[in-house]
């Protein structure tokens, strides 16, 4: 019975927010929503690198071992297992995202909103942590119809 009413409680607040993304776009506009959405993942990009420093008593990241971190403490826990890969040449690192968490959520992403999210997000933890980076979406489901395809180039 909890898991009932917890549903329809998720459902609703679904429902509400759909409503309210729509009405957002009609009053701010979509440049508008996609920078509240950029900031918002720079914050949590912020938050998230911090977190992950601290909890592994890292002093000095390492790309691969930020690459490691990336998997197992960012998408994995919001993508699922082997939802995301990356790979790491020299100083160069290339994410795949095969899923997006907006869309499995039911949200259309055709806007583009929630990838400014996901870009903030990204491209700040890379900055928090390896400093100067050279960010770069190659490839947007919400616009390719394709994984998602990042890529950050480190100036090391």
């Amino acid at each position: 019975m909890k898991m009932d009413k917890r549903i329809k409680q998720l459902k609703f607040i679904a429902s509400i927010f759909q409503m309210s993304m729509k009405e957002f776009n009609n009053v701010m506009g979509p440049e508008t929503i996609q920078t509240i959405f950029r900031l918002i993942g720079e914050n949590q990009g912020s938050t998230t690198e911090k977190r992950i420093r601290e909890k592994y008593d890292i002093k000095s990241w390492t790309v691969q071992e930020l690459a490691e971190k990336l998997l197992s403490d960012v998408f994995e826990p919001a993508l699922g297992e082997n939802q995301a890969l990356i790979d790491v040449k020299g100083n160069e690192m290339t994410i795949i995202l095969k899923t997006c968490p907006f869309k499995k959520a039911g949200i259309n992403i055709d806007n583009k909103f929630y990838c400014t999210y996901t870009e903030g997000l990204i491209e700040t933890i890379a900055n928090k942590a390896m400093n100067k980076v050279e960010f770069e979406s190659q490839k947007l489901r919400a616009i390719d119809k394709c994984d998602c395809i990042f890529k950050i180039t480190f100036q090391i």
